[in-house]
């Protein structure tokens, strides 16, 4: 028995990097996936991979989440289908022009906040009141690099993140009566080929973000593993409770049943918030929670 058997599950950004780790994992726990991207031929790859890891009928979309008119008709393809998902994973992303902001091309900084943000706000706008469960159906959002702090030089990148993490916020408020669960995940330094472009960028636009980009690469960086992991929780019954959170794959400790209880119980915990003189993931009680 998988976390997520008999289950369908819609992943945007799903055909490489860490939405298609999130992909297999949910594969590998029981559902059914669609994956959704902009690449035809990055998309084929992946299903052919997910269908040889069971004999469930996974699918595939082009979509550029960025485009409206696009995300209706995906909507009401989903519709036409009669497909019901009971969850849905918002992974699609860009950087965007990396520079200061006076010197990028506003044109690219505005495709970036299209996909990246209202590309996750289209697609729960018309898929929330598609979601069917017996049990409480589940969104989970993707964030990362300028959730929770400056990020220079990649400032369409960093808003549109952080702008994810309120949004995520607001949306789990919203939906709470409709038995709606959502939360956001920040997966760390996964490498993938987004970070082609700050080698190619180079360090007089990218700034230090080179330098870390060149170490983590070397290091190998946050295994996707870690993200596809926290998402299976938060897709499965096993997180219900938790809700309009912000949770750090690579960081917290979020397997820990102290842990899980205060992100249920303390409305201020793994959220976007402001905490004077204390840094958020040192407070008191939080520590208190982690070491049960």
């Amino acid at each position: 028995m998988g976390q997520l058997d008999s289950t369908t599950i819609i992943i945007t950004g799903g055909s490489v990097g860490i939405g298609y780790a999130i992909a297999q994992k949910c594969v590998a726990e029981g559902a059914t996936v669609i994956i959704v991207a902009r690449s035809k031929n990055d998309l084929e790859k992946a299903l052919i991979q997910l269908r040889r890891l069971s004999g469930k009928p996974h699918h595939a979309y082009a979509l550029d989440v960025g485009n409206l008119p696009a995300v209706q008709e995906f909507a009401n393809w989903i519709a036409q289908q009669k497909i019901a998902p009971a969850g849905l994973v918002n992974c699609a992303g860009i950087f965007g022009p990396i520079g200061k902001t006076t010197a990028v091309d506003m044109q690219e900084f505005t495709e970036a906040i299209q996909i990246n943000f209202l590309g996750t706000v289209y697609l729960c706008h018309h898929l929330a009141p598609r979601l069917k469960s017996h049990g409480r159906k589940k969104i989970v959002n993707c964030s990362g690099g300028g959730g929770t702090f400056a990020f220079p030089n990649y400032s369409a990148y960093a808003a549109s993140k952080a702008a994810i993490v309120r949004f995520t916020e607001n949306l789990a408020l919203e939906l709470a009566e409709d038995q709606i669960e959502v939360n956001c995940i920040a997966p760390g330094f996964v490498i993938t080929r987004l970070h082609e472009k700050t080698l190619a960028a180079g360090a007089g636009r990218a700034g230090a973000f080179f330098q870390k980009t060149q170490k983590e690469m070397a290091g190998g960086g946050v295994s996707p593993e870690k993200s596809a992991a926290l998402a299976v929780f938060l897709l499965s019954q096993e997180s219900d409770g938790i809700t309009g959170k912000y949770i750090s794959a690579a960081w917290d400790p979020w397997q820990k049943s102290g842990f899980q209880e205060q992100l249920r119980t303390d409305k201020d915990f793994g959220a976007l918030r402001r905490i004077d003189e204390q840094l958020f993931f040192k407070r008191e009680s939080a520590k208190n929670e982690i070491t049960r």
